[in-house]
């Protein structure tokens, strides 16, 4: 007679496997689309923060000047009109965003060489180096022909709008949707980040009907 008693197994059967696996699919599933909209909203953050400093940069620097920087070509004409300086491709930008950053930034370079644009050398705005130059997120090429330009987190220049007339409004700005008494917000600087999906607005507008765009902007 065997006087040993049965023991069970320690290994997993095969369909406990696959309940685990199975298991683990699902949590996993779960988790990822909860850790990608946390990103997203990191992203969010970090331009809406981004945009309200470049907002302050500028305003300071007309505080300190009594002018605003011209972001094109350094020397602003007689009868300048608002410009926009950031994405060109369909943020309306009239030019990339280098030599405005390079005169907040205090960078002897572009249209600030020599410091000729900021000749108290004040740094009125900070932020980081994007990794990579090529495709750079979230801060600034230093080489090639747009250095010194500053990125959002998605991969498109900041676009800032500068009230050059002095006129108190941005008649410039690409969107059709204001919520102001006039028809052009009443400010001397506007900024915004194109959001995620690289495109201006919805339909030429921040917001649509119950739509909302995912642009990141300053005057609302």
């Amino acid at each position: 007679m065997n006087s040993h008693p049965h023991r069970r197994s320690n290994a997993f059967t095969l369909v406990e496997l696959l309940t685990v696996i199975a298991i683990i699919a699902i949590l996993m599933g779960l988790l990822f689309p909860a850790l990608n909209n946390a990103k997203d909203q990191a992203r969010k953050t970090e331009a809406r923060s981004a945009c309200m400093g470049i907002l302050a940069a500028v305003k300071a620097y007309n505080t300190e000047y009594n002018k605003y920087p011209y972001p094109l070509t350094g020397t602003a004409p007689a009868t300048a009109a608002d410009v926009i300086a950031g994405d060109t491709t369909v943020g309306g930008a009239a030019g990339g965003n280098e030599n405005l950053f390079n005169t907040l930034r205090a960078k002897s370079a572009g249209t600030n060489a020599n410091h000729v644009l900021n000749p108290r050398r004040i740094s009125f705005f900070e932020g980081k180096d994007a990794t990579s130059a090529t495709a750079p997120k979230g801060g600034f090429v230093t080489t090639g022909s747009s250095a010194g330009a500053f990125f959002d987190p998605w991969g498109a220049q900041y676009c800032v709008a500068i009230d050059l007339d002095y006129d108190n409004q941005l008649t410039t700005l690409p969107y059709t949707d204001f919520k102001t008494t006039t028809t052009y917000p009443q400010t001397g600087v506007g900024v915004y980040s194109l959001g995620k999906d690289g495109k201006l607005g919805v339909g030429g507008k921040f917001k649509d009907g119950s739509t909302n765009s995912d642009d990141i902007i300053s005057w609302q």
